[in-house]
């Protein structure tokens, strides 16, 4: 066991420094290519640990508000960070069982949250603050997650049940949908190129500032494509307080100065509420897979499986790709947390009513019809 806790203690060690070292050199170098008069070399290294806790989704209070509109795209540099240090841990101690590699992960994961927030201490002052109730347990939820993932130990069993398959059909539905809505997205970032370009001459962010924020556009893709699953099912987004931006809505008092919100439309277009077609076609395609697969009463589970992943797993990405952008005017930003899973369970629980229930409809009427045909 203290090997194990010394192993795990070491990796986690050199996964935060995998973390630190480039992006502590690349915030030196954005703060001394930036002019800055009044900072100090401190400046560069607190900002690389905040953007590391960012990076780990860990909400961030500053003096202007809250920072917990989080770049989801960001969760790459942890998932990195967890892979090498775990997999290297598990060659270490020559783990083979699954037991082995959960005792492995149990202890990485508890020393990688623990140690990360130490070292975040010093840069966590008046400015920047969180508290370690919120930063302990995210970072050890994000760690142990992604060491899941990459120690082999997510369960690969036959599927069986209607549940599973339900989950199955909803992941392939999602990342149908999120690959759609990523090529609105670039589709709109090529229609409106002009306006992007004018955004990021205003900024004027420099040679490396203009890396950095390129890197920082990259990272918020996943939040936007999201933004734009939520505009074409038509719950829309917002875009601060009182601001909504919808296929038949467009209200927004002001945009912030960020090259990627460019790409937003400029006024409303009802003609995108035909987008609403594709959740319910995906509907149709999770009922069409559902009776191919069952009968009654397993059916029904599996459809009532279906809708109820649909809505947690689209909750759980519109609650995470929204909130809070440094200021309280940008207090909402991103999808409507709530709008969202109601809008898209509601359209896809529509289309798997109308192939579920059409030919019930229609030998209905068929039944009428000779019915009727007789008595004449």
């Amino acid at each position: 066991m203290l090997e194990i806790l010394r192993v795990g203690f070491q990796q986690a060690i050199r996964s935060i420094i995998l973390l630190l070292l480039p992006t502590s050199f690349i915030a030196l170098v954005v703060w001394a290519t930036s002019g800055s008069a009044t900072g100090n070399t401190a400046d560069p290294i607190r900002a690389a640990i905040w953007s590391i806790l960012v990076a780990h989704q860990v909400p961030l209070q500053l003096n202007s508000g809250y920072l917990t509109f989080l770049p989801l795209g960001a969760l790459v540099i942890p998932y990195l960070a967890v892979k090498s240090g775990v997999q290297r841990m598990n060659v270490i101690l020559e783990a083979e069982g699954t037991r082995d590699r959960r005792r492995n992960i149990l202890s990485f994961s508890i020393f990688y949250a623990t140690i990360l927030y130490l070292i975040s201490i010093p840069a966590l002052a008046r400015t920047v603050s969180a508290p370690f109730y919120f930063v302990i347990p995210i970072i050890f939820l994000v760690a142990i997650f992604f060491a899941y993932l990459t120690s082999g130990l997510v369960p690969r069993n036959a599927i069986q049940f209607p549940w599973q398959r339900a989950l199955r059909s909803t992941i392939i539905v999602f990342a149908a949908l999120l690959g759609l809505s990523f090529l609105v997205l670039t589709t709109s970032l090529i229609w409106h190129f002009e306006t992007v370009l004018t955004v990021t001459r205003v900024v004027e962010p420099g040679i490396f500032g203009g890396l950095t924020l390129a890197l920082i556009q990259l990272f918020y893709l996943p939040n936007v494509a999201i933004a734009t699953l939520s505009y074409l099912i038509g719950s829309g987004f917002e875009i601060g307080v009182n601001s909504l931006i919808s296929p038949i809505t467009y209200r927004i008092d002001e945009l912030p100065a960020i090259p990627l919100l460019g790409a937003i439309p400029t006024s409303s277009a009802p003609i995108f509420l035909l987008a609403i077609a594709i959740p319910i076609a995906s509907g149709i395609f999770i009922a069409r897979y559902g009776v191919e697969s069952y009968s009654r009463p397993e059916l029904d589970r599996y459809i009532f499986s279906a809708l109820a992943f649909i809505f947690l797993i689209s909750f759980a990405m519109a609650r995470l790709s929204s909130g809070e952008l440094l200021s309280a005017n940008l207090k909402s930003t991103g999808p409507i947390w709530w709008a969202m899973p109601i809008a898209i369970t509601a359209q896809i629980g529509l289309g798997s009513a109308i192939y579920l229930l059409t030919p019930r409809l229609i030998g209905a009427i068929r039944q009428l019809q000779s019915r009727y045909g007789q008595t004449s």
